[in-house]
Order: C-alpha cells, then structure tokens, then sequence
C-alpha cells in the first residue's frame, strides 16, 4: 500500500511538472508574439505555441487574452480566471524565472489545467499590462502519471522480489548450521551428553557453546545424582539391616530386660535413620536453591537467635545450655532457609558432642577488614587434626565416635558455606571442645 502511494506521487508529479512545462513553453511563445502598436494590443498567435500542446492529442486547449480592466482581447471569454482571495489555495510551479500562475478547474465538463502570465507591453508614451491564460485538459497527463505509476510499481515490485529472493537464500544459509547442529542433538543417545565438535560459523558459535555448557552442567548434575543416589541407598540400608536385626531378635527374646535393651537399640536404629532420611532429603532440596533461589537481605543476629531458640529446650533435656553472646545487627547477602539449615545442623552438633552440663556459645563479630565471623563453641572431646579435613565429607565419621549420627551435618553446612562465598574452620576450644567460624566475606553491618 505504501509502495502504490508512493509510486502513484510520483507519478503524479512527474506528469504535472512535464505537462506545465508544456504550458509555460506555449503561453511563453503568445507572450512573444503580442505587442502595443498606437494604444492597440495587437495579438499574433503562433502556431508553433499550439503545435507544442498538440503533443497531447487527445486534450482540448484554452486560451484568452485580457487587458488590465478584464476586457477581452481574443480567446474564449467564459474561462475561470484565478482569484487571488478565493477559497482555493495558491499553487505555484518553480519553471524558471518568470511569474507563472497555475490552478486547475473545471471548465466545459471537465477539468483544465490553466496557466496565467501577466505582462507589461510599452509604446510611445503608452504602458499597458495585459494577461495571458492558456488551459489545457487533463487526459494526458493523467494517463502519464498512471503510465509512470505502474512502471514505478513494476521497478519497486522486481526489487522487492529480487530482494526477497536473497533474503530467503540468505536466512536459508544462516539456519543451514542450526539445522546441522538439530540433526546432530535429534541422533544422539538420551545419555550421551558428550560436548559437541562441530565446524559452525561464529555468529552461531555462542549458541553452541552455550549447549556445550548446558550439557556440562547436566552431565555433571547427573553424576551428583548417580552418587547421591548409591551412597544414600547405602546408609539407609546399613540402618535398616540393624533395625530388623534387633526387631527379630526381641520378638525371640524372652528375657524382659535383654528385650528391652534390644527394642532401645531398635528405637536408636529408627532415629539415626530419620536423621540420616532427613539430611538426605534436605542435601536434595539445598542443591536445588543453589541452582534457583535469589539471594537477599538476612538479619544474621536475628537468624541465629531464632535457632538457638529452637534448640535450646532439646539441648537442656541433655543436659546443655545453649547462649550466644552477640550484641548488634549483622546483615549480610544470601539464603535465608539455607543459612537457618546450616546454623542448626552446627549447633545440633555441637550440642550432640557436648559434656554433661556442658555450654554451647554462639557469637557475631565484625573485623576491621568487614569480615563477619559466626562462631559456635563447645566443650565437647572435639576433632583430631587427622580427622578434620575429612569431617566435611558426606557420611564420614571418626574411629573414636561413640554417639550415632548420619556423617551429613557437617558436609552440608560447608557446602552452605561456600555457596555463600564464606569460608569455614575447625579450631581448638580451650580447655578443651571445638570451635567452628564461618567467615563471611561479602557482608554489611547494619
């Protein structure tokens, strides 16, 4: 639509200005061939003038001549003249220098297209100033501007084609390495995810590498899973043996006391297996946030006060007092759920290995670097240094551990600690216990 517009103004245009042309050339001879002899205008139309419209067969041509009062001199003396306060807008033809006039009206049934030229002819002591009009229809130049539209059209709708053309080849050629690369992914085996070697053009190059990262990062999210899986099925089977072991064996015990002792360890084999389900299933959830949840503002101070709260009352049943000894707000950037996990998981454990009437203290401090340290101490037996690197892998326990638990705590809570760019040690507690910092390095003191 906007090409037909288009082409139908210029065409309009280009048969206009040829065809007024023709008009000013023609009203240009009159003027040429009209003098002032004695007072009388005295007018010799050239037939050359005319000849030059003739160009145009099938269009009938106008003309009349007047004097300054409006007397007609020759010509046609019904033609509309231009008036210069009527309603019609001034319409002007920049065709050389001289003072031309055009308007287009409707003269004898149809539209004509007239020129008007005014001019000053001299004689002896005599000025006298007459105008010249000369109208010409329209038929021509319609059919011009129509001729010029369509062959307009005809360029613009060729190109359009041509172009089309080549963009389809082009964007055929762009999506040549896509559909290589598709029937490359469509052959390959479900668990084959392999890096793909492919010769791709560099603006596709992104693309590929970025599937290349993709499939890294499921191939290596499906080991994870091949190994959690295997060794989650072995500790809650090992715990599982255990509790049917002692179950039997109560049912076939008839000593009340032995049967008790037994149906005690069973009850100890169902609690270190939900302990063990428990850690399982929060590992699972934790390694789902690290690759979904946002991180925002956490009140630290507040966070581990809440927990203390939560394990205080089951610390005191054994024998535990739970304090923190921090004073101010602490903020920092990160996981709430995930940060609360690691909290309790230190705390639950450090309550676990605690003496009788033992103390488990939990501080916040800020260093001068902006460094936020969380501390939980105990006076427990603590950690051998042989141990203590190995005491954040999954499932592993000491040789010298006498109370029950799944080996997972600590594991989690350093893999919290370094989803949250934090670092975590294991120091001695004087006289004796263990201390555990994590070490916050990207926090804010509020």
């Amino acid at each position: 639509m906007i090409s037909y517009l288009a082409a139908d103004l210029y065409g309009r245009r280009a048969a206009r200005l040829s065809y007024d042309r023709l008009l000013a050339g023609a009203t240009l001879q009159i003027a040429e061939n009209i003098s002032l002899i004695n007072g009388v205008v005295v007018v010799d139309l050239p037939r050359s003038a005319f000849k030059t419209l003739a160009l145009a067969p099938d269009d009938r041509v106008f003309y009349a001549i007047t004097d300054e009062d409006g007397t007609l001199v020759t010509g046609y003396n019904d033609i509309p003249f231009h008036v210069e306060d009527s309603d019609q807008p001034r319409e002007d033809t920049s065709i050389g220098p001289f003072n031309y006039r055009f308007y287009t009206q409707k003269y004898r049934g149809e539209n004509i297209r007239f020129i008007t030229m005014e001019q000053v002819l001299n004689d002896v002591a005599i000025k006298k100033r007459i105008r010249i009009t000369l109208g010409q229809s329209v038929r021509a130049r319609e059919a011009l501007a129509s001729e010029i539209r369509w062959k307009a059209l005809q360029f613009v709708s060729f190109f359009f084609v041509v172009a089309l053309l080549v963009v389809s080849l082009a964007i055929r050629m762009m999506l040549l390495p896509l559909k290589t690369l598709n029937k490359e992914l469509g052959s390959r085996s479900p668990v084959d995810l392999t890096p793909l070697d492919l010769s791709v053009p560099d603006e596709v190059a992104p693309l590929l590498k970025t599937i290349n990262h993709f499939m890294a990062q499921l191939n290596g999210t499906l080991d994870k899973l091949k190994q959690f899986t295997a060794i989650a099925a072995h500790q809650i089977r090992t715990p599982l043996a255990g509790l049917k072991s002692q179950a039997q064996n109560a049912l076939e015990e008839q000593d009340s006391r032995i049967r008790r002792q037994q149906l005690q360890r069973v009850v100890e084999c169902s609690d270190l297996l939900s302990e063990t389900v428990s850690q399982l299933l929060m590992q699972a959830e934790l390694e789902h946030r690290f690759r979904r949840e946002v991180f925002g503002d956490v009140r630290l101070d507040e966070l581990v006060k809440e927990v203390c709260r939560d394990v205080a009352v089951p610390a005191l049943q054994n024998g535990v007092e739970v304090a923190y000894l921090g004073e101010g707000a602490f903020h920092l950037t990160g996981d709430q759920f995930a940060l609360k996990q690691m909290i309790r998981n230190i705390l639950e454990n450090a309550i676990k290995y605690s003496d009788d009437n033992g103390l488990v203290e939990t501080n916040i401090l800020k260093h001068e670097n902006g460094t936020v340290v969380l501390s939980v101490s105990d006076n427990g037996p603590g950690i051998p240094e042989a141990d203590r690197p190995k005491v954040f892998e999954q499932f592993f326990r000491g040789t010298d551990i006498t109370k029950p638990g799944s080996g997972l705590g600590l594991s989690i809570a350093k893999e919290i600690a370094n989803h949250h760019g934090a670092d975590l040690h294991l120091l001695d507690n004087k006289p004796h216990g263990l201390v555990v910092e994590i070490h916050f390095k990207r926090s804010e003191n509020a």
